[in-house]
């Protein structure tokens, strides 16, 4: 591959899933904006150093309602992007709602570029065209004129997957192979939703899906997120994120334990915390220090609260 077909034109990723307090597994941060800021920071690193947008499929937020804190936080710390929203970041998954979101402040203020008419379409330049799909939009096929020397991209927030890349018991339905006629005319095809990123290719089209920027459960232990750099040569190529500082509870599977857990205290020591600031994780961790819980009656509850 030539220097100009390996330049880096654009930058792909996908469920970000910012949040104010920590998901249970990553409860061992001192800081939980801090622990997302770095793979915002290193993400602002690869657009600067490439001079080339990012376009995010979906779920910016974990929550459409996000607090004010956490949208501040999101508008210094995030990445100017083009985005579309996913489930996640529309009130009751109802794309008719998206004025009402944390995602469409972030729009208003000029942080998150998003084309809201019908189609939804995305036209950055020259080199690239996309079709962009937010959640609960079907995906439209598309006929590529001779004269048209874009790469022609889908955006979607729409959960897809391949052997060995889903959640247990996934839906048959949801299987890639399903998209193909939708997917006809595209190039490339860029997926938010499922959190295990793959990259294959289905007929002429390669399918990037770009799987959690940010681990926050425990089946994520051994999962290392990534982005999609895509190159003028019209190829992705995988850049994988920094997470050697992340923290998170540890011994936390197979569990296997026999002793009886005393709920019925446990409870009770939660009500009488009253009128505190602690969220409900911070009063469950500190109702296992003073009481010095076994460690895997103390993962069989967190496995419980994450679940």
């Amino acid at each position: 591959m030539s220097k100009t077909n390996d330049k880096v034109i654009a930058i792909f990723c996908s469920d970000i899933h910012l949040s104010l307090t920590p998901p249970v597994w990553r409860s061992a941060e001192p800081d939980w904006l801090e622990a997302q800021k770095r793979p915002l920071l290193e993400l602002q690193q690869l657009k600067d150093k490439y001079n080339c947008p990012i376009f995010c499929a979906g779920d910016v937020f974990d929550k459409w309602n996000s607090p004010a804190e956490l949208i501040n936080f999101a508008l210094e710390y995030l990445p100017d992007m083009y985005a579309i929203p996913g489930q996640h970041d529309l009130p009751l998954h109802n794309l008719n709602d998206i004025k009402k979101s944390a995602f469409w402040t972030l729009i208003k203020a000029g942080k998150i570029i998003h084309n809201k008419s019908e189609t939804d379409k995305i036209i950055v330049g020259p080199p690239i065209r996309i079709e962009a799909f937010s959640y609960g939009i079907k995906i439209e096929p598309i006929k590529k004129e001779e004269s048209d020397k874009r790469i022609l991209i889908c955006l979607a927030h729409q959960y897809v997957w391949i052997k060995g890349y889903s959640y247990p018991n996934v839906p048959k339905e949801n299987v890639l192979y399903n998209l193909q006629k939708q997917l006809k005319g595209y190039e490339i095809a860029v997926f938010g939703d499922n959190h295990k990123h793959f990259y294959t290719s289905m007929e002429n089209t390669q399918v990037w899906n770009c799987g959690a920027l940010i681990r926050r459960k425990s089946d994520e232990k051994d999962y290392r997120p990534c982005v999609g750099l895509l190159t003028a040569g019209g190829h992705i190529k995988i850049h994988y994120l920094d997470i050697s500082q992340d923290k998170h509870l540890t011994n936390y599977d197979n569990i296997n334990s026999k002793e009886d857990i005393d709920i019925d205290g446990f409870i009770k020591n939660l009500e009488n915390l009253g009128d505190t600031a602690l969220n409900f994780v911070d009063a469950v961790k500190r109702y296992f220090e003073d009481k010095k819980t076994n460690k895997e009656i103390m993962n069989i509850i967190f496995k419980a609260m994450e679940n």
